[in-house]
C-alpha cells in the first residue's frame, strides 16, 4: 500500500510478470496537477491536498516549536513533491547496515539496484546506470550564482568534486536531480504511468488503508476507505507497506503489530509484539542562513510579477526561473578525521529560504545556504493517538536530542556564514536578513539553531530492518513474527543515509521487488 516512492517502483516490477497480480492501494489522488510537474514549484504543494501536511509534537529541544513535515499525499508520495536530488548517501552508510546484520545490504550488494533505475544523461561510468527508467540530469545552465558559492567553498578548502554518487563523496560541486527535459520525473512518472495499462496491474486512488487483515500469523489481505464505503482486498501471496517513515508504522500499530503495552492500553488486540515499531525515527535537521542580492535573477522575491514572466517563459520553451530545482550546487563537509564520511551536507538556494513558516514569503530576490548533520544521533519515535485509522499519529523526532547533533549543526551554520560571507559574492550580496555572523560564539550560533532549525524530509528509520530486539524487519524486509507482510519504505532504513534519501527508497524497492520476485 502506498503509492510513493516505493510502492511505484515495486508495482512496476512486479507486474512485469503476467504471472504476478498486483493491487496498489494509494490515500491520495492523480498526478495532474501542474504545478507538480514544474521542478521550480514544490514549494507551492506544501501544505495543500497532495501533501498529508504532518506535524511533529512540540520539539523540547527546539523552543517548544512544532516541525512541519511535508509527505506526498498523491501519485508518486513525496517524490511528486520533493526537492528533485539526486544522491545516494555514503558507501559507509550501507557497509554499516550490513555490519548491524543486516546481510545483503552492503554498498556492493545495493549498487547494482541504484543503477537499475537509473537513466543517468550525463555520467557513463561504472558508479552509474544509463538505462533505468529515471532520469537522472545535470544542469544544462547552472545558474550564475553557483559558480560564485563553488568559488567560495574552494577559497575556504573545500575541494571540488564533480559526482557525489562517485567514487568519493566529500567535496562541493553540482548536484545532479531527476529532470527530464525541464519536467519532474517522479515514481509515478517513470515508473507507475508507464506500468499503469498492464490488466494484472490495478491502482486505486483515494483508498486509504486502515488495516491489515491478520490470520493468525499470516497477514492476509488489507481493509481500505474508499469513497466513504469499507473495501476489503485478499492477498494471495503477500502484503507489502510502502507508506513511509509515518504511515507504516502507523498502520502496523493499528494492525495490531507492535509494543503490546501501547496497543492495549488503547484497545488495540495485540496480534505480534513489536517493541521497536514507530521507534528509530530519525531526520536531518537544516538550518539555513540568507543573503540579500542587486540583481533579480532569482525565486526569492516570489512576486506576482516575477511569477508571471517566470511561467509564461517556461511555458514558451521550458527555459527559466522555473526549470531547474533552485537547488544546484552544494557540499558534503568533514569535520573531523573522516575524511571518506562527512559529517555535514550543504545545499546552496539560488533563492532565499523561509527561515520559519511563519516567515512567510519573502520580498527580496536572494540566496540562501542550508546545512544539515548527516548521521544525526538523535532519536525519536511515531505512536498511535487512538484506534482510530483516521487519528494522525502522533509523531516526535526529539530532534536535537543528543549534544553531539548540536555541536555539529552550529558547525554547519558557522559554515555557512563563512561561505556566503566570502568575498566571492561582494559584487552581488548586499546584506544579510539575519544578525549573525562567522565570528559569533557557538551559544549565539546555537540559539539561531533552536529558533530555525526545519525538516529537509528525511525522515526514516522507524520500522528499522535488523535482527536485534527493536528491528521491525529482516534483511529480506520480512516483519518479524508474521508471514506474508514486508515493509519497503524507508522507515526500513537502521540508520539515515548521508544524503538526501529518494534515491535510497527508490534502490530499496528495487531490491524488495527483486525478493518477491525470487521467492525469498
Amino acid at each position: 500500500m502506498g503509492a510513493g516512492s516505493a510502492g511505484c517502483v515495486i508495482a512496476n516490477r512486479l507486474s512485469a510478470d503476467p504471472a504476478c497480480r498486483a493491487l496498489l492501494l494509494e490515500a491520495g489522488g492523480d498526478d495532474n496537477q501542474p504545478l507538480i510537474h514544474i521542478p521550480a514549484t514544490f514549494m507551492a504543494l506544501q501544505d495543500t491536498a497532495v501533501d498529508w501536511g504532518y506535524r511533529t509534537t512540540p520539539q523540547v529541544h527546539l523552543n517548544g516549536r512544532r516541525i512541519f513535515s511535508p509527505r506526498g499525499k498523491v501519485l508518486g508520495g513525496s517524490s511528486s513533491i520533493n526537492f528533485m536530488m539526486y544522491l545516494r548517501g555514503n558507501p559507509r552508510d550501507f557497509d554499516a547496515w550490513q555490519a548491524l546484520g543486516n546481510e545483503g545490504w552492503s554498498y556492493a550488494d545495493v549498487l547494482p539496484y541504484f543503477k537499475k533505475s537509473e537513466g543517468n544523461r550525463t555520467v557513463h561510468d561504472a558508479f552509474h546506470g544509463n538505462d533505468g527508467p529515471l532520469t537522472v540530469s545535470s544542469y544544462a545552465q547552472p545558474h550564475p550564482y553557483g559558480a560564485l558559492y563553488l568559488q567560495a567553498a574552494q577559497a575556504l578548502g573545500v575541494p571540488l568534486n564533480p559526482d557525489f554518487n562517485g567514487a568519493q563523496q566529500a567535496g562541493c560541486g553540482y548536484y545532479q536531480a531527476t529532470i527530464r527535459d525541464a519536467q519532474r520525473c517522479s515514481t509515478a512518472v517513470t515508473f507507475l504511468h508507464p506500468a499503469a495499462s498492464r490488466p494484472n496491474l490495478s491502482v486505486q486512488i483515494h483508498a486509504m488503508t486502515t488495516r491489515i487483515v491478520v490470520e493468525g500469523t499470516r497477514a492476509t489481505g488489507v481493509q481500505y476507505l474508499q469513497a466513504g464505503a469499507m473495501h476489503q482486498a485478499h492477498a494471495s501471496s503477500e502484503v507489502i507497506l510502502c507508506g513511509g517513515a509515518f504511515n507504516s508504522p502507523h498502520l502496523l500499530m493499528l494492525s495490531g503489530i507492535g509494543p503490546a503495552p501501547d496497543l492495549e492500553k488503547i484497545g488495540i488486540e495485540v496480534q505480534a509484539d513489536l517493541a521497536g515499531v514507530g521507534h528509530n525515527l530519525q531526520d536531518h535537521m537544516a538550518v539555513s542562513v540568507n543573503a540579500a542580492v542587486n540583481e533579480a535573477i532569482s525565486m526569492g522575491a516570489y512576486s506576482p510579477a516575477v511569477m508571471q514572466a517566470a511561467m509564461a517563459q517556461y511555458q514558451s520553451d521550458r527555459t527559466g526561473l522555473l526549470a531547474p530545482n533552485l537547488l544546484e550546487a552544494g557540499a558534503f563537509i568533514c569535520t573531523g578525521a573522516q575524511h571518506d564520511w562527512p559529517e555535514l551536507q550543504c545545499f546552496f538556494h539560488t533563492n532565499q529560504m523561509r527561515l520559519r513558516p511563519e516567515d512567510g514569503a519573502k520580498t527580496q530576490h536572494g540566496i540562501a545556504l542550508s546545512a544539515y548533520v548527516n548521521r544525526p544521533r538523535s532519536r525519536g519515535r511515531v505512536k498511535l493517538a487512538s484506534a482510530d485509522p483516521l487519528d494522525r499519529p502522533v509523531i516526535d523526532p526529539n530532534y536535537l536530542s543528543d549534544p553531539e547533533d548540536i555541536r555539529l549543526a552550529v558547525a554547519g551554520v558557522r559554515h555557512c556564514l563563512q561561505v556566503l560571507g566570502h568575498a566571492a559574492f561582494d559584487s552581488v550580496r548586499v546584506g544579510s536578513v539575519h544578525v549573525l555572523n562567522a565570528q559569533d560564539d557557538d551559544l549565539t550560533l546555537e540559539a539561531y539553531v533552536r529558533e530555525r532549525g526545519q525538516t529537509t524530509w528525511h525522515v526514516s528509520g522507524s520500522c528499522k530492518m535488523g535482527n536485534d530486539a527493536m528491528a521491525v524487519v529482516d534483511p529480506q524486509l520480512r516483519v518479524h513474527g508474521m508471514q506474508g507482510l514486508r515493509v519497503a519504505d524507508v522507515s526500513v532504513m537502521p540508520n539515515v543515509v548521508s544524503s538526501n534519501t529518494n534515491a535510497g527508497v527508490i534502490m530499496i524497492a528495487e531490491k524488495a521487488a527483486a525478493m518477491v520476485m525470487a521467492g525469498r
